[in-house]
């Protein structure tokens, strides 16, 4: 299998807690990844992990050490709290992509996107004075324009409301061949509409992980979360109910 993120021996400890232990996580290429599994499950610090923030092990992106590539802006990020308190507008916040990609910003993507995400109109607004869900849509702007090799997202659809959601979803579905994603995501009928591949923690371990009709069964999430869940199909796919 080819993949992004190749993690070996990871281990996470904060004042002597462990909050991460993985011994082998393959994240496949051309694929979108959804990371899955209830609050405390360790599902941002894998992500964090990737990046290089925390942790200790052997991470590979493509074959070689993650954390150079990551710096030289070889897998573009969207955190849960992104920074608007700058001094620019939303052109100029979106357009932080090129300084990540060490290039030149691409203005008819980021025009195109800025329409697709419903932007436009705000495009020299003050970004500090957007809502929470438009400073998420143009963070995930500026992400999108780096054209890294991949994508990571820790909830990305925190603010957005349905529409943006399902937006943001079917972007990455259409890209992922170009740049695949890997995100956290706590909406278990998103993961199953439009994640290829999942991975599900809990309590700081990867319980199971790959195709997601295969780890997305009723038992594994009842037992993980500890909720019944019940699974269906319909003429979009699967979807859960509880």
């Amino acid at each position: 299998m080819q993949t992004t993120f190749q993690v070996r021996n990871l281990h996470v400890a904060v004042k002597g807690k462990t909050l991460l232990s993985i011994d082998a996580l393959d994240f496949p290429a051309q694929k979108n990844t959804a990371v899955i599994g209830p609050n405390g499950a360790g599902k941002s610090t894998l992500l964090r992990a990737l990046i290089g923030q925390i942790g200790q092990g052997e991470i590979l992106l493509h074959g070689a050490p993650a954390a150079p590539q990551v710096r030289q802006g070889r897998a573009a990020w969207v955190g849960q709290h992104g920074r608007y308190n700058m001094p620019m507008s939303v052109r100029g916040y979106i357009a932080l992509a090129a300084y990540a990609k060490k290039g030149r910003l691409n203005d008819k993507a980021a025009a195109a996107l800025l329409d697709y995400f419903d932007l436009a109109e705000l495009a020299d607004k003050r970004i500090g004075r957007l809502s929470g869900g438009e400073q998420q849509r143009a963070n995930i702007i500026r992400a999108l324009l780096q054209d890294a090799p991949v994508l990571l997202l820790d909830e990305p659809c925190n603010h957005l409301d349905i529409r943006h959601q399902h937006r943001l979803m079917q972007h990455l579905a259409q890209h992922k061949t170009a740049m695949p994603s890997i995100m956290v995501l706590h909406d278990l009928n998103l993961a199953a509409r439009y994640a290829d591949h999942i991975g599900l923690m809990n309590k700081g371990k990867v319980v199971e992980s790959g195709d997601t009709a295969a780890v997305m069964r009723p038992e594994l999430l009842e037992a993980v979360y500890g909720w019944p869940i019940r699974r269906c199909e319909d003429e979009h796919g699967l979807y859960f109910r509880s």
